[in-house]
């Protein structure tokens, strides 16, 4: 048999799914992903607030198809949370989610926890599914539970190798009986003996709603970040997919960027047209250039014919002074223990003070295969430039990738610059 200790090591996560013995129990599926869940609906929880709102302990919501859901806590004070980059700025910064999602997270007021979370469907379902993360650190097991009405249909449970997200749902292999779901915690926090077994963050739920007459619009991704882009510069593009995975055409009225800070986002080229047949797909590009430094937010606005009109994809960024040209280096292939020719990043100060550079170093993948120098000192005056040079020696054949990774006082520490070559 293998070594399962290193089977954990190696694997990021070990998914276990359990089915709990319950009426109708063989007639359903718990799923690890939402790909293997085919989901064709979702309940955002942007609409619940901002950042930091506190939520009752009973509040209403709807699905993009306009299903009516009911999210009931044991208490009030949980949050509507965004999810934070590296420098936490908001309100959960879990490892697993997506910066930028909106997640509920079921601490109070008083730090104890507000779970499990029952959402209760004004349409009976045939499936329902999260990504899921204990508040405690290290492994946790998730469970999900599917009702008709106060019977219980079935049971999983996914058991996490980390304290990363993970995915769970539960699928009903003969139509649309499910009700209600609950989400929430058996085990949590293996390194803190104190966990709150009620204490957790969910993610965007997703339904699959049976299908009508309800086009419906499905995006993907469901949020966008384009990490840090200096003042003034122009991001590569990042693509939305609209896909209508209703049955009849969907009639596209308007998409623009609202929000915060919309006007440091753009639409480029988008394929979408004033109608989308069923079954369709079309795709909107948008890039990032920021007016100002820190956390920038907006989002993609699709108003159609379709229910939970208009959609909302969020976009995020961060502004900095700190810039790094060019965004990327390729150095192709070079055989396994040669050292290729150098390429060079220019860091340019474009603030107004000093920049206080505390690190310059080589992260990420296969750091060892790439070699860097600098001329940058511990400070860079506004408006100067300073150059790092990088050589790739591949110890390895096949693709290799790592970053140079800038740490420093300006929004969004550490920048990073991809870094890519084959070992031939």
């Amino acid at each position: 048999m293998l070594d399962q200790s290193r089977i954990a090591r190696l694997c990021s996560l070990v998914i276990l799914l359990s089915l709990a013995t319950a009426a109708w129990s063989d007639t359903m599926t718990g799923v690890s992903s939402k790909a293997s869940q085919g989901s064709n609906d979702s309940v955002l929880w942007s609409q619940l607030g901002a950042d930091g709102t506190a939520i009752s302990a009973s509040v209403n919501a709807t699905s993009g198809t306009r299903v009516a859901v009911h999210i009931g806590f044991a208490g009030p004070n949980s949050l509507a949370s965004a999810v934070c980059a590296a420098s936490p700025t908001c309100s959960w910064s879990g490892t697993g989610f997506t910066a930028g999602d909106r997640i509920i997270w079921t601490s109070n007021a008083v730090a104890g926890g507000n779970g499990p979370v029952t959402l209760s469907f004004g349409k009976s379902v045939s499936g329902a599914g999260a990504l899921i993360q204990a508040d405690e650190p290290g492994q946790f097991v998730a469970q999900i539970q599917a009702f008709n009405g106060s019977t219980l249909l079935g049971s999983f449970s996914v058991t996490s190798a980390s304290g990363n997200a993970v995915y769970i749902g539960i699928l009903d292999q003969t139509g649309p009986n499910i009700t209600s779901v609950t989400f929430g915690l058996t085990a949590c926090g293996s390194a803190d003996a104190n966990c709150v077994l009620s204490d957790f963050g969910l993610d965007t739920v997703f339904l699959n709603v049976p299908s009508g007459s309800a086009p419906a619009v499905t995006l993907t991704p469901t949020s966008l970040n384009f990490g840090d882009v200096a003042l003034g510069v122009t991001s590569a593009a990042k693509t939305v997919t609209l896909k209508n995975t209703g049955s009849a055409a969907l009639t596209i009225t308007k998409i623009a960027i609202t929000g915060t800070n919309s006007s440091d986002f753009h639409e480029t080229a988008t394929t979408c047209a004033a109608s989308l047949a069923a079954g369709a797909t079309c795709t909107i590009g948008v890039d990032f250039k920021p007016a100002a430094t820190g956390a920038r937010s907006a989002a993609i606005s699709i108003t159609d014919n379709a229910a939970g009109s208009p959609q909302h994809v969020p976009v995020n960024g961060v502004g900095t002074t700190a810039k790094l040209a060019p965004a990327s280096l390729g150095f192709g292939s070079v055989h396994v223990g040669t050292t290729s020719a150098a390429k060079t990043i220019t860091l340019t100060n474009i603030g107004t003070t000093a920049l206080t550079i505390s690190a310059i170093s080589i992260s990420g993948t296969n750091p060892g295969d790439f070699l860097q120098t600098h001329t940058c000192g511990k400070s860079l005056a506004a408006g100067a430039s300073c150059t790092i040079s990088v050589k790739f020696k591949p110890t390895a054949k096949g693709a290799r990738s790592a970053a140079v990774s800038v740490t420093d006082n300006a929004a969004g520490s550490p920048q990073k610059v991809p870094l890519s070559g084959t070992g031939a």
